[in-house]
């Protein structure tokens, strides 16, 4: 048991400090950071399309190989990011502003109707979806700083999170060592 409860330990530390480390980037240069994602998620599009190529090689079958279809699935999907990551990346701001802005309309909706109940609090539903609206309404009409400011609140989030997992990880560490 003693063994699990260090193993949990490490990983919280080493969880701790990566996300200590990736808020604090993502904070500082959120369009870098995400321009790093984008080409690892090329990266890894491509290295594992050579795999399967190279699985497809090593194993010859007669006929189809499925692993090659595989492989070539990889690429074009590396050559489609590659291709398109700015027109995706850019509507995809817009796309949840349009979905907040729907889900904010539900919710007011819901309120609205939960008025006629005396014993249910319908205020707070209110609140949430004229946030949400206006939320969706700044995504909209301004998509790459709204999705810029949302991107670095994540980086921050982030920090904190891993402050949090920082602090857990001494406490515990602390009650173990008594």
């Amino acid at each position: 048991m003693t063994s699990i409860f260090k193993s949990v330990q490490k990983h919280t530390l080493i969880r701790s400090a990566a996300y200590i480390l990736l808020g604090i980037a993502i904070t500082l240069d959120p369009i870098g950071v995400s321009k790093i994602i984008l080409n690892i998620i090329i990266a890894y599009n491509v290295v594992m399309g050579i795999f399967n190529l190279l699985s497809a090689f090593k194993n010859k079958v007669d006929g189809y190989n499925p692993t090659t279809g595989f492989a070539i699935f990889y690429f074009v999907c590396a050559l489609l990011i590659f291709l398109f990551a700015k027109p995706i990346v850019s509507m995809l701001p817009i796309l949840l502003g349009i979905s907040f802005i729907i889900g904010g309309a539900m919710r007011l909706t819901q309120s609205l109707s939960l008025r006629q109940y005396v014993n249910v609090n319908w205020l707070p539903m209110l609140v949430y979806g004229g946030f949400m609206i206006g939320a969706g309404i700044l995504l909209v009409i301004n998509p790459f700083s709204s999705a810029m400011m949302f991107f670095r609140f994540f980086g921050i989030t982030l920090t904190i999170s891993g402050i949090s997992e920082l602090i857990a990880f001494i406490r515990l560490r602390n009650v173990e060592n008594n």
